[in-house]
């Protein structure tokens, strides 16, 4: 190990004594606008405090069943992203939106999990985790080695390593001023999960022949079958009023942000302002109309009748009849 690395990683070794040396997440985003990144992690920006990093972090330990947190700074150019236990920073969903132009992130855990990520123009170039650099993930998975191969990833501690590379590629040496003074703290709605493709393979409560028929019908009619199944939810769930829903039942396919944004708002309400039951089928109900967006109708169908069973009310009679009458035959 070079001197210059080891004077390097002692210099970030107060991490191990800081308050969040257990689990946090630290992302730096180069944007100097702490608003803007906020929104792009999903803060719920009217419910913004200051507090310092003890502070924030027993707040967000009070508040960990409810919602994540964050806490954010001002480094240089940079805004410093705290979470305490939190992993917001390292999701391709949040990156997607706060890494234009860039954010790098470092994950650690309390079971000794780490990851490291590097985006820009929100697609995650690199990532992998600080135990096993060499299996590496993302579009240009090389692109940090001119950096990453300097340290001593088979001999230094993980988190220490991970910041050691995050000041190497932002120009920013970590410092223990980073958790000094005061963050601007706010709640997260968190941005939802992206759409994944599903196969409509045989599920549960469903008759095989009707999943046949599904599976062998043509796209057309997979997708009347949704529009149909999505009034039903969304009537029986009481979301007509929601002008997404309204455009969806339309056929008129709404922005991905708007869907987006209109699930975190239900988030949000269940927690702290609707009464829980209406609010949280409510959220069901959006959950399973934004599998109706999948741009694949077959994975669309199987997200809406895997998702549908948590809507109160939903009789899988109903959803059965309502599939075998929009098909054709």
């Amino acid at each position: 190990m070079g001197s210059h690395c080891v004077g390097e990683l002692d210099r970030v070794a107060w991490i191990e004594r800081s308050t969040i040396r257990d689990a946090a997440c630290l992302t730096l985003v180069r944007n100097s606008d702490l608003g803007r990144v906020a929104e792009s992690f999903g803060a719920v920006t009217s419910h913004g405090r200051s507090l310092d990093i003890d502070e924030f972090c027993e707040e967000a330990y009070a508040y960990q069943e409810k919602h994540p947190m964050i806490g954010l700074r001002s480094v240089g150019d940079w805004t410093l992203v705290v979470e305490d236990s939190g992993g917001q920073g390292v999701r391709p969903e949040v990156l997607r939106r706060a890494a234009r132009p860039e954010a790098v992130s470092c994950y650690w855990d309390e079971d000794v999990r780490t990851r490291f990520v590097h985006a820009v123009d929100g697609v995650i170039q690199t990532s992998f985790e600080a135990v096993l650099p060499e299996y590496r993930e993302g579009a240009c998975p090389d692109a940090l080695e001119e950096h990453r191969e300097q340290l001593p990833w088979s001999q230094g501690a993980p988190v220490p390593l991970m910041l050691a590379l995050a000041g190497r590629v932002t120009g920013e040496a970590p410092t223990e001023g980073w958790l000094g003074g005061e963050f601007r703290t706010y709640p997260v709605a968190p941005w939802p999960d992206d759409l994944v493709s599903m196969p409509l393979g045989d599920l549960d409560g469903y008759p095989a022949e009707m999943l046949t028929a599904l599976r062998a019908a043509g796209e057309h009619d997979q997708r009347r079958v949704l529009r149909s199944l999505a009034r039903y939810v969304a009537t029986t769930a009481d979301c007509m009023d929601l002008p997404v829903v309204q455009r969806i039942l339309a056929g008129v396919r709404p922005e991905c942000a708007e869907v987006d944004q209109t699930l975190r708002e239900l988030v949000w309400s269940g927690i702290w302002e609707r009464p829980a039951l209406v609010s949280r089928n409510r959220l069901h109900a959006m959950q399973v109309l934004r599998q109706v967006m999948h741009e694949d109708s077959r994975s669309a169908l199987s997200g809406v009748l895997t998702g549908v069973t948590g809507v109160r009310g939903a009789e899988p009679a109903a959803i059965t009849a309502i599939v075998r009458d929009e098909l054709p035959g």
